[in-house]
């Protein structure tokens, strides 16, 4: 009996400290820059578990980016994270993490975050400077899927996420930016930016890239806007990003990057900020019905499209005969109208077809006298 009494004390003792937070202090000293992963769970590492940083990867000297650290998969009931900076400063932006001074360039933590689902993806913010004395600086990650049991045990996972470098761009070239901002229309982006001087300044190159579908996924430079050489007025500039690629089933939903890369006469550049815009809209094929209709002698015919192309609209009557064409000619994103007159056509039922890339659709009409 007095053995049994002495083992169920170890096991409440363990239990107790399980739950007591005593073991919080090995939640420091996760990433691969400053530790081995969570090894008070498990030594070994799951590559199952996927772990990845999204955010800007150039910043200038000094600035603060604003970032996330994904977990995905693994036991995926709850999950916990570390996240370290080499050379800058962690800040914090939610209140799921946490900042001791044992480890002041890294983050963890306060609590497990429990996953909606275990298909789900979770995510933590966080705010990273950048120094203004280096290059390149280099984020680390590890992420923790868990059994939710709150007991550190061989049932959980871990994995480390790769490495995310940022390209630190140092201030040098003597064009002083006010602000650079973005606005949707129509499934257009407008970019605005403003320089309060500039010197030597050749122009800006505009760049874009996609974050919705592949985190790796490259700037691609979509254009160019002169600049104003050297002045000292306040000049304001922009730029209509008006072919958007688009993403799956041809829908403009996700999220986009943008930058400037301003260069000077001589080739010195220099890059701005990142700024993102997210499309929450679906916009897909919509080909509506002739209004008025019926209709003597004229009616308007509206539709819109997902993405640019080549587009086709055509009018036939009940025998199949084309009797009109309206639209053969590429066409933007968006909404369109164009007018039929009828003028010269016998009075009955016609059929207005219309045709952009796999898109096809044919709908009914009355012309009545």
């Amino acid at each position: 009996m007095k053995n049994y009494l002495i083992l169920f004390l170890i096991f409440i003792s363990f239990i107790s400290l399980a739950y007591s937070g005593l073991f919080e202090q090995d939640l420091l000293g996760g990433t691969q820059l400053n530790g081995n992963g969570c090894v008070c769970h498990t030594t070994e590492q799951d590559t199952t578990v996927s772990v990845w940083i999204e955010g800007p990867d150039t910043l200038l000297a000094g600035e603060t980016g604003i970032y996330r650290m994904y977990l995905a998969n693994g036991p995926a009931e709850a999950g916990g994270h570390n996240v370290a900076g080499r050379f800058g400063i962690m800040s914090l932006v939610d209140t799921l993490s946490v900042w001791d001074s044992r480890s002041p360039n890294e983050l963890t933590q306060a609590f497990p975050l429990v996953f909606p689902t275990p298909q789900d993806t979770i995510y933590w913010e966080f705010a990273y400077t950048v120094p203004d004395s280096v290059v390149v600086d280099t984020l680390y990650s590890c992420g923790l899927s868990l059994v939710y049991d709150h007991i550190p045990d061989l049932l959980d996972r871990w994995n480390f996420g790769p490495k995310f470098p940022i390209t630190v761009v140092e201030n040098i070239v003597p064009v002083e930016m006010i602000s650079f901002t973005s606005a949707v229309s129509n499934n257009q982006v407008l970019l605005n930016w403003i320089t309060a001087s500039e010197l030597n300044n050749s122009g800006f190159q505009v760049e874009r890239r996609i974050t919705n579908d592949d985190k790796n996924d490259l700037w691609v430079i979509i254009g160019f806007v002169n600049g104003n050489g050297t002045t000292t007025e306040t000049k304001n500039y922009s730029y209509m990003d008006e072919n958007l690629p688009a993403g799956k089933q041809n829908l403009y939903e996700g999220k986009y990057q943008y930058r400037l890369k301003q260069i000077d006469f001589d080739g010195s550049s220099q890059y701005s900020k990142t700024i993102e815009v997210e499309f929450i809209s679906k916009i897909n094929f919509v080909l509506e019905q002739n209004y008025p209709n019926p209709f003597n002698p004229k009616t308007a015919i509206k539709y819109r499209l997902p993405f640019a192309g080549n587009v086709i609209l055509k009018v036939y009557d009940v025998l199949g005969n084309e009797v009109a064409v309206l639209v053969n000619e590429y066409k933007s994103i968006g909404e369109h109208k164009v007018d039929f007159n009828a003028v010269g056509l016998s009075s009955g039922i016609y059929f207005y077809y219309l045709k952009s890339g796999d898109f096809t659709e044919i709908k009914k009409m009355t012309y009545l006298k």
